[in-house]
């Protein structure tokens, strides 16, 4: 008997993990907002997770019954309210026969079946032991611990290979009359093979069929299956309705890939998939999208990228990045965020990667396709074909003292302007000391740069070569109290000296050097610029105290500020493309400060003051706010003279347990226009949830936006149908 009721328990059980999904539209809204109120369903709760069942082989069998006739040679009956415990499974009904010979049971009435997973109503069961055959009439199921239930009008059992269900209704809705349904005509499951089959499935939402499939196959275990996925909908301003059907394909236990043909009323059909692979050592992807006719374009359009990682050896790994596109307005047409929209290039790379306890080294081969009109063939990124980077750092014992080096072998290639190789060479001694007062370091470096160069006829020397010295010191204090609150306050103030003299660098080329944006951490760097192509003067001394509040409870930080600028000791005579010396004594003040008020509330500020001219240049100011109902919400603000003004607000409201609020706003001060607009509602039941969200952003510099409608449905415990928007808050 424990084994026919087990059996019916995996039966169903594996209907409701293989047909239903677990995707939760109200899952995605508590990454949106945290502490969201929980709707009152009825019980049992929704998500409720489901407990694992215990060992029932050796526990004991316990049989309750008005009057039983065991019988040895003929049929045993037990009679009466009769109830079977075994471990957690409990079996209730009035009559039970059983045949000792052929190892018939057979249950005529009504009977109640419940462990702790599943809970069975059904009458009329017969089942044989010896050929794992069994029939069950009109039954309904339900899994413990969630709303999921549904009946059919029987069951048959063939051996343990397979098993099949007529006339099956499906819901997660806990209401008598549920909002959607899922019906099927007949259910096949191979248990051996791990998968099921339907015929004429229909899904009803509030009576209106939504899905009509007459035969389709699903997995019912961990195994994956080969098969079509829910199709999605969407609608944007220039592109028109988006209707996709992917298809899964289960190609090895190491690789599968999705294939999605995607048809848009304003462009064609495009096909678009993912290939993955993954072994031991490597790990791959691909990602494609290829339209044949555009109908806005005479030529065919394609975007592909491709990822692989492998560790060949121990130590030892490797990159390969390909991402190609066919034209430059790809992703303004087809690009799903802004980010997408105001990309200016593509990187591709190909990189091999060595690191041992003092040493590191990179090879490698990288290229770009610039896909943003207004960058200039003269201003394109140079490839790097190869490029080869050293770095090592090996102390000298416990005494402080160490060497480092940074070295840098690579050619330079483009179709404009001046190529050719360049060497440089950094290598360094130091002394440093850490203590639980501070810490100090002193070092001195060397850096030589030389240049192989294919002048193309212009007037240059084909092989310049620069050399200097850097000095430096570092060093720092540490001071702390208890307050009287009971939390640690630091005051940690540091003192950072550089010193490179001046050399002219006019004849040295400009392949990958720009001046660093200024910020905090360049208060300690040796050089404003990036790459090797310049290397900045100086003889200054940075100033900087930082301060920060701990709670003595949890060791979290309350609040912390950094405050710092540079003094020169002489003028920065260095500067890029023949702009004037830099004579200011003083860099901008750099002030950065952080508040943890509560679990709930956060804010940070930051701002950058030129002494000389008596104004700010950079400064920037945010919020965060979560509330325990789930409401959340953040402003941030951000503003660099001549180049950034702008802000973002993002907000998610629960209006209530049912209804919930999204929106969004990005506008740019400087330009005087909106980059992004979003708006959304939601609304969820105890069975299904609703998504609308209206966007609005801007798709290329010549200030043409896009405007999308996002629509999802979830039907819990089944599926969502529709295209799902991005998250808020990530």
């Amino acid at each position: 008997m424990n084994s026919l009721r087990t059996r019916l328990k995996v039966i169903l059980l594996a209907v409701y993990l293989s047909i239903c999904g677990n995707t939760v539209l109200a899952a995605e809204s508590a990454d949106q907002g945290s502490g969201m109120a929980a709707l009152a369903c009825p019980q049992p709760a929704i998500r409720q997770m489901l407990g694992k069942a215990p060992k029932r082989d050796n526990a004991p069998m316990v049989i309750y019954a008005r009057s039983l006739d065991a019988g040895q040679l003929e049929q045993g009956v037990a009679e009466g309210e009769v109830e079977l415990f075994r471990a957690d499974q409990y079996l209730k009904t009035e009559q039970l026969f059983y045949q000792p010979e052929t190892e018939v049971v057979t249950v005529p009435g009504a009977l109640e079946y419940r462990d702790q997973q599943l809970w069975v109503k059904g009458e009329d069961a017969h089942y044989d032991f010896l050929q794992e055959t069994g029939r069950f009439a009109n039954i309904d199921y339900g899994l413990t611990g969630s709303s999921a239930h549904g009946s059919a009008d029987s069951i048959e059992l063939n051996g343990s290979q397979s098993s099949r269900l007529y006339s099956l209704q499906y819901t997660s809705c806990p209401d008598e009359s549920p909002a959607w349904s899922l019906t099927a005509k007949q259910l096949e499951l191979n248990h051996e093979k791990g998968w099921g089959s339907a015929r004429n499935a229909k899904l009803e939402f509030y009576g209106v069929p939504i899905l009509y499939a007459p035969w389709f196959t699903f997995p019912i275990d961990d195994r994956r299956k080969s098969g079509f996925l829910y199709p999605s909908l969407g609608n944007t301003s220039d592109n028109g309705i988006e209707v996709s059907v992917p298809w899964y394909w289960n190609i090895a236990p190491n690789q599968d890939a999705i294939i999605e043909p995607r048809y848009f009323t304003g462009r064609g059909l495009m096909l678009s998939g993912e290939y993955r692979v993954l072994t031991r050592r490597t790990s791959g992807n691909l990602e494609f999208d290829y339209l044949h006719d555009d109908r806005d374009s005479p030529d065919s359009r394609h975007h592909f990228k491709l990822e692989h990682f492998a560790q060949p050896w121990r130590k030892w790994s490797t990159r390969l990045l390909v991402d190609r596109v066919s034209d430059d307005t790809f992703f303004q047409d087809f690009g799903s965020s802004i980010y997408q929209t105001s990309l200016q290039y593509l990187y591709s790379t190909a990189t091999i990667t060595g690191a041992g306890r003092y040493w590191r080294l990179e090879m490698l081969a990288d290229t770009f396709q610039v896909i943003d009109q207004s960058v200039l063939p003269q201003n394109e990124p140079y490839k790097r074909l190869p490029r080869l980077l050293l770095q090592a750092d090996k102390p000298f014992g416990s005494s402080g003292f160490g060497t480092s080096l940074d070295s840098e072998l690579v050619y330079f290639d483009r179709e404009v302007g001046l190529t050719g190789g360049r060497i440089d060479l950094l290598p360094s001694i130091y002394w440093e000391h850490f203590a639980s007062w501070g810490f100090i370091k002193p070092k001195a470096a060397y850096r030589y740069t030389a240049y192989g160069l294919d002048n193309m006829g212009l007037p240059v020397d084909d092989s310049p070569s620069r050399s200097m010295g850097i000095f430096s010191v570092d060093s720092g204090l540490v001071f702390d109290r208890i307050n009287q609150d009971g939390s640690t306050q630091t005051l940690e103030p540091r003192l950072y000296y550089l010193y490179v003299p001046y050399e002219n660098q006019d004849d040295l080329p400009l392949f990958d050097t720009s001046e660093m944006t200024f910020g905090f951490s360049q208060l300690f760097n040796t050089n404003r610029f990036s790459g090797a192509d310049r290397q900045s003067d100086a003889n200054q001394v940075a100033l900087a105290v930082s301060t920060r509040n701990y709670d003595s409870g949890s060791g979290d930080m309350r609040w912390g500020l950094n405050a710092g600028q540079i003094f020169y000791l002489q003028s920065l005579r260095l500067q890029l493309q023949s702009e004037p010396e830099f004579s200011e004594d003083l860099s901008p003040f750099i002030v950065e400060f952080n508040w943890y008020a509560s679990p709930h509330f956060n804010a940070r500020a930051g701002a950058q003051w030129d002494w000389e001219q008596s104004q700010i240049d950079v400064t920037s100011f945010g919020v965060s706010y979560t509330a325990n109902d789930g409401l959340r919400a953040s402003f941030d603000y951000r503003f660099r003279r001549d180049r950034v003004d702008q802000f973002d607000l993002r907000a998610y409201w629960p209006v209530n347990e049912r209804w919930r609020l999204m929106s969004q706003v990005n506008y740019s001060f400087a330009d005087s226009e909106m980059l992004e607009l979003q708006g959304g509602i939601e609304y969820e039941s105890c069975c299904w949830a609703l998504r609308t969200v209206m966007r609005r952003y801007l798709k290329n510099r010549d200030g043409d936006y896009r405007n999308g409608i996002y629509l999802e449905l979830n039907l819990k415990g089944l599926a969502s149908i529709g295209t799902r928007s991005r998250n808020l808050f990530n």
